[in-house]
């Protein structure tokens, strides 16, 4: 009888040991086990087989371990880095003890650094205030360059550059017309800004950090992406800026493009006569009389050069792009809330070309839906922050159109330049362009 018994408890045991391994191998499947619905919920886990997102529905006890272990780990730590007792009760247990050290950490109310909810993130602007005193925005702008700031045979400025200037007068004063343009060149155009002469600079400038350390200005983003190239006559079948040798290659002094250019043939042991010219107008017109065999500028600037010529198809852009050329909207440094709304400007023409919203949509009396009604909405709030206007960023639209029509109007296949989007195109497109959500 006791050999009976003893043989039914080992058939017993053994069965119960295979099922605990069975179950073990199955559990060791299992992971993120939780409550997902609450703790009345059902427990599910991620088994292998689950796809992204896919849980699986297992018994009860699943969670109830990874709780007791979870808490158990949670223990152990609490007792290995402060002596306590592993049974100690987790901080969620103990919330006076918590909100007493959360106050300590506190600054106390009458400290230097105490946080003021509700604070205008931005102060004031002095430079708003003297602007709607003024009645209108003072706006740096290139002496001519077409597609970006030029004037048209009416005497009106247009281009890329004065659409901004008219879309940051719209967001300050709900009227696009506010605007007094003055022509800069690139001796005098940070002074200009610095000084105070003008409240924005958007004159296909470059954005880079030396200015921005160096010069007391900030650039409240990229514009448009450019590059920097070469032109030649068609005359002189030059395929790559790697020919130059021996010609004479001709630079607007003062910017980028000049150092630029140094670099790239040293790099490229290119011996070339370089000659640079103040102003761009001069640069051209020497090229064009034959003082130089090229000359170096960025791309858009040739392109726009080039529209202008009496036989554009005689000149041709070199292929290489020798550097990067961020060019953006500038203002002077240290007026943080003037600085946002320039900056808050562009995104927004931006924003508006990604959620589809265009000039006849925000123009229209009708009220607008899904992502371009949030978009408005979400920069109206902020934009009061800023002294806005809540429909701030509609009057804008309706006023100047969005990214994407401003390109094609002034530079596009539409505009005198005919260029592509290429880099420029929405990141959703394949290009780089690419603003922060305002919402």
């Amino acid at each position: 009888m006791t050999n009976r018994r003893w043989a039914v408890g080992s058939l017993v045991g053994a069965a119960a040991f295979t099922l605990i391994l069975q179950v073990s191998a199955v559990r060791a499947d299992y992971d993120l086990c939780a409550f997902r619905s609450g703790p009345k919920g059902p427990c599910s886990c991620k088994v292998a087989g689950d796809g992204p997102g896919q849980f699986t529905v297992v018994p009860r006890s699943h969670c109830r371990r990874a709780a007791k272990a979870v808490q158990g780990k949670s223990a152990g730590r609490r007792q290995d880095s402060n002596n306590s007792p592993a049974d100690a009760p987790p901080p969620a247990e103990r919330p006076n003890q918590a909100a007493a050290q959360a106050n300590e950490s506190l600054p106390s109310k009458g400290s230097a650094s105490t946080i003021e909810t509700g604070a205008n993130p931005a102060p004031q602007s002095a430079r708003l205030d003297e602007i709607r005193t003024r009645g209108k925005i003072n706006c740096g702008v290139n002496e001519g360059l077409l597609g970006f700031s030029h004037r048209s045979g009416t005497g009106e400025w247009a281009g890329l550059d004065a659409e901004f200037c008219r879309a940051v007068a719209a967001a300050v004063f709900g009227d696009p017309e506010k605007v007094e343009f003055i022509p800069l060149d690139t001796t005098s155009r940070f002074e200009a800004l610095t000084s105070g002469k003008v409240d924005v600079l958007s004159r296909n400038t470059t954005w880079t950090m030396s200015r921005e350390t160096g010069l007391g200005v900030d650039f409240t983003g990229v514009f448009y992406f450019d590059g920097q190239s070469f032109m030649a006559s068609e005359e002189r079948g030059l395929v790559s800026a790697q020919q130059l040798a021996g010609a004479t290659v001709c630079v607007q002094s003062a910017t980028t493009s000049e150092a630029n250019m140094a670099y790239y043939f040293a790099l490229h042991e290119v011996r070339a006569e370089t000659k640079t010219f103040q102003s761009r107008d001069a640069l051209v017109k020497a090229y064009l009389a034959g003082e130089c065999d090229a000359y170096t500028a960025d791309r858009s600037s040739l392109f726009a050069d080039r529209a202008g010529f009496e036989q554009p198809s005689r000149h041709a852009v070199l292929p290489e792009v020798i550097s990067k050329e961020p060019l953006g909207p500038a203002v002077a440094a240290g007026d943080r809330e003037w600085f946002q709304i320039t900056r808050w400007v562009l995104a927004g023409l931006v924003n508006a070309e990604e959620v589809g919203l265009n000039r006849e949509a925000a123009a229209g009396g009708s009220d607008l839906g899904g992502d371009a009604k949030r978009l408005v909405e979400g920069a109206g709030r902020s934009g009061e922050k800023l002294r806005l206007d809540p429909k701030w960023l509609r009057n804008v639209i309706a006023s100047v159109g969005n990214y994407g029509e401003i390109f094609e109007a002034n530079i596009g296949r539409s505009g005198a330049l005919g260029m592509e989007r290429g880099m420029n195109s929405l990141w959703k497109k394949g290009g780089i362009l690419y603003a922060p959500p305002m919402w």
